[in-house]
């Protein structure tokens, strides 16, 4: 398999398998759900954690470049190709 085919497979398949994980935490979450197996347990438990408002710091500091970094990071997408232009690439040699 083409390792760009691999890596849209990949991407898929995650997200597939994420949102059944998704599917299955929302029904742990409803009262009286079945949270064990012969195998596993579930725990769910209410967890707080703090965050940072940045929004309700004055105008000043949010506009002054002083308090601000800038980062970059690789990113790596895939598109799918439409099939009219994966067929319009194919050359026929007789």
């Amino acid at each position: 398999m083409d390792a760009v085919d691999e890596f849209a497979w990949l991407k898929a398949e995650i997200r597939r398998l994420q949102d059944r994980a998704d599917q299955l935490r929302d029904a742990f979450l409803k009262p009286g759900a079945r949270l064990r197996s012969n195998r596993f347990e579930i725990t769910v438990k209410r967890q707080t954690r703090r965050v940072f408002n940045k929004d309700r710091l004055p105008k000043a500091v949010l506009a002054d470049p002083r308090y601000w970094e800038e980062r970059s990071s690789e990113v790596v997408t895939c598109q799918a190709l439409s099939s009219a232009a994966a067929e319009d690439d194919i050359v026929l040699v007789e």
